[in-house]
């Protein structure tokens, strides 16, 4: 499924890319939580679905996907989805073979059309860490109690 999500020209920051983002997940049913703590770092977007119950971390970067693999380790451990999602022209092999070693998605960003698209879906973690988990949600529901 492709979404308009941005009208501007030129480069992107990954701000922008962060804020292009949102739009198209909460047209596919998402709820949307912006950097997320987990562990000491934080994750980009945090989409949560199914009243819930199913917990997807998004890192986004420009190009640097080996720096969003680096970071989505630390997600995997809380969260039922992990996806990249970026900038890039094309996918390389290495990048798409990690992608399906660990079952994490990529988004991709369209530069002519200004759309996403996934590129790969991801699928359950069976990775998570439960007490970890409970800390992670416990610190999403003050993040939707501040809001």
């Amino acid at each position: 499924m492709t979404k308009k999500s941005s009208k501007q020209a030129g480069p992107l920051t990954e701000l922008d890319l962060v804020c292009s983002l949102v739009p198209f997940l909460v047209d596919e049913g998402y709820d949307v939580k912006l950097e997320v703590s987990n562990m000491g770092q934080s994750i980009d977007l945090v989409g949560l679905r199914g009243n819930n119950r199913w917990l997807t971390a998004i890192e986004v970067k420009r190009t640097n996907w080996k720096r969003a693999l680096e970071q989505c380790q630390a997600h995997a451990l809380v969260c039922d989805y992990i996806a990249i999602a970026l900038a890039l022209k094309g996918v390389p092999k290495q990048l798409s073979h990690e992608l399906n070693h660990n079952g994490w998605g990529l988004l991709l960003f369209n530069h002519d059309a200004r759309t996403w698209d996934w590129t790969i879906r991801p699928v359950v973690n069976r990775r998570v860490w439960k007490p970890q988990r409970t800390r992670f949600l416990m610190n999403l529901r003050e993040i939707s109690h501040a809001s």
